[in-house]
């Protein structure tokens, strides 16, 4: 099939550059402007919506900043392409409601890339805490904005700036996704964040977050990415026993013992890629439009709230 990209910054690259590497579809770009320099990856460039037209992707990955999404979304679903969404969805609600319709009038398959679902410890803590009871958990997501970007000061990108979806809630958002994959739909949520640091300009920079699920569990969430100390856990108390997952090591912890996982990055983006390209066209997909969607209103009235 013939695939789009809109947007080429770190995670843009990472996955058109896994497609090149494992799959067998033909790859184009469209870039905003000549003076944006040639990608690395050799990937054809188109600089006009005609020419998008006139091409007929099938897919469109939109890997652009967050307030970006919808009306990159849009103009491609009203061409018939299936879109494969960067988390988060939006960093507003509007025309999440129109886009829907579009997409089911059309047929399409409209997915947010909440990857973490396919991450080796996120998987084995799914499959462990099956028939178990969960009393409850500690997240911990903690990283320095900085850091993100190779040769980009955090300034530079949407991540800083608050009317362009940047801050910890929606940056990391895949929290909120994969507590609601373990552990049930979040219930109710309450928490406190702001901005402390100077890592952006007017987006909030740490979160702290209690939530509950339907299911009962309490969820303990601290968010940043202020910090020097790169920090990814879960800790979970279960009836007769305890998980510990640890996403940057790679490794579960039990009373029983850990066990370590040798799959990295790009094996779970690929399980992610593959997974999307096999359910095209299937309402039931995995973080179809009105999954993502009702998780968005969720953090964003968390967000609203304060």
């Amino acid at each position: 099939m013939k695939v789009i990209f809109f947007g080429l910054g770190s995670i843009g690259q990472r996955q058109a550059r896994i497609l090149l590497e494992n799959f067998e579809h033909e790859l184009f770009a469209f870039r905003s402007g000549a003076a944006e320099k040639p990608n690395q990856l050799g990937i054809k460039e188109l600089y006009k919506w005609e020419e998008v037209e006139k091409l007929g992707p099938e897919i469109a990955f939109i890997t652009n900043p967050t307030n970006l999404h919808i009306p990159t979304a849009l103009r491609c679903a009203a061409l018939g392409m299936h879109l494969f969404i960067e988390k988060p969805l939006s960093h507003t609600l509007q025309d999440i409601p129109f886009l829907t319709s579009v997409c089911q009038k059309k047929g399409l398959t409209c997915y947010t890339a909440y990857g973490l679902r396919f991450h080796p410890v996120i998987k084995a803590m799914k499959e462990r805490i099956k028939g178990r009871k969960v009393y409850q958990a500690r997240v911990v997501c903690s990283s320095y904005l900085p850091d993100w970007r190779s040769g980009r000061s955090s300034e530079s990108t949407y991540s800083a700036y608050k009317d362009q979806g940047g801050g910890v809630l929606l940056d990391l958002s895949h929290e909120f996704d994969y507590i609601q994959h373990l552990f049930g739909e979040i219930g109710s949520m309450q928490g406190r964040f702001g901005r402390i640091s100077s890592v952006t300009k007017d987006s909030e920079d740490f979160a702290d977050v209690l939530l509950e699920t339907v299911f009962k569990t309490k969820v303990n969430l601290h968010l940043d990415f202020l910090s020097l100390y790169a920090e990814r856990r879960i800790v979970m108390d279960l009836e007769n026993g305890y998980l510990v997952g640890d996403l940057i090591q790679n490794q579960i912890e039990e009373k029983a013992g850990v066990q370590k996982f040798s799959s990295g990055r790009d094996d779970y983006l690929k399980e992610q890629l593959r997974y999307f390209f096999e359910h095209l066209g299937e309402p039931a997909i995995m973080n179809n439009i009105q999954e993502a969607g009702q998780l968005l209103g969720k953090v964003l009235e968390l967000k609203d709230g304060q």
